[in-house]
């Protein structure tokens, strides 16, 4: 018997001393090889990304330019009577309609960020080669040409609308597009590769420079997917704040076409006052609020 009560404690030691050991080799590596962020949590990163904004919220002066949209390409009836998009769209608002056409094609249209853009500018090319094809993924720009002309095919106003970070050492951008819908009386903000669009704290949706703002003067915003219970929109930020600090760090400056089609024409940028480029073309920021009507 004692013998045994011996044993038991030469074990007891025995897991004393390694759980001390466990723990000094713990807070060594703590205090001399771990590393930590100043950015801690989502709301940190929030911080830095809307005190950007905020700082950068004017526009600098820029041409007044109309935008011009073509609802009359011959490749919008094959578009039509190929894809049923008109079926799919529906009778109801534009924005519902553009909505429906996302929430049908965002799913089947798989995401390739590296994708080299070797396909025509065109949506019956870029259909063809990846439309339900998880081997042949496209970017996001790739697919807001093709929601672009499926809205221009059926008589909507809409543009596709490039996103940009604020770091020169950033070479991510995004592509998301905009609609006009005339019940509400301005555009409103669609991004196919996520299948959502923003809503304020009263549901209303929003358009790219309405975000910007709202997440400048940390407003409340936040992306919804086209099945989202939108009953606790609090929530549902949280769900998607992934997405929401991707777009955020993405909208200190915009690129818009000065028309849109098939394919992609010259281009403007909107662009802070505070910040400089050589960019030829520079659009103010009236011309993009503009309606199209």
């Amino acid at each position: 018997m004692n013998r045994l009560k011996k044993k038991f404690k030469i074990i007891g030691v025995i897991i004393i001393l390694l759980l001390l050991v466990i723990s000094i080799i713990f807070n060594i590596y703590y205090v001399f090889f771990s590393r930590s962020s100043y950015l801690q949590n989502e709301d940190e990163i929030y911080i830095m990304e809307s005190g950007i904004l905020k700082n950068n919220l004017e526009f600098a002066l820029g041409e007044d330019f109309t935008l011009k949209y073509d609802f009359d390409n011959e490749e919008y009836p094959k578009l039509i009577s190929e894809y049923e998009i008109d079926k799919i769209a529906g009778k109801e608002s534009e924005f519902q309609q553009a909505l429906n056409l996302m929430n049908e094609f965002a799913p089947r249209l798989y995401h390739k960020s590296d994708y080299d853009n070797s396909i025509d500018m065109n949506a019956l090319s870029l259909l063809e080669y990846s439309l339900d094809n998880k081997n042949q993924g496209i970017n996001c720009r790739n697919k807001a040409q093709i929601l672009n002309e499926m809205c221009l095919a059926l008589g909507i106003y809409a543009r596709k609308v490039w996103i940009y970070p604020y770091s020169g050492y950033d070479s991510d951008c995004h592509v998301v597009n905009e609609v006009w819908d005339t019940s509400l009386n301005k555009w409103v903000m669609l991004d196919i590769t996520n299948n959502q669009y923003w809503v304020d704290e009263d549901k209303t949706p929003l358009s790219v420079l309405e975000i910007r703002k709202k997440g400048a003067l940390q407003e409340f915003c936040t992306p919804v997917e086209y099945n989202d219970n939108t009953t606790d929109l609090y929530k549902l930020k949280e769900k998607h704040m992934g997405e929401f600090l991707y777009i955020m760090k993405n909208m200190v400056y915009m690129e818009y076409c000065n028309t849109y089609t098939v394919d992609e024409t010259v281009s403007y940028l909107l662009f802070p006052k505070n910040l400089t480029t050589k960019y030829k073309y520079i659009i103010s920021e009236r011309s993009c609020l503009e309606s199209p009507l």
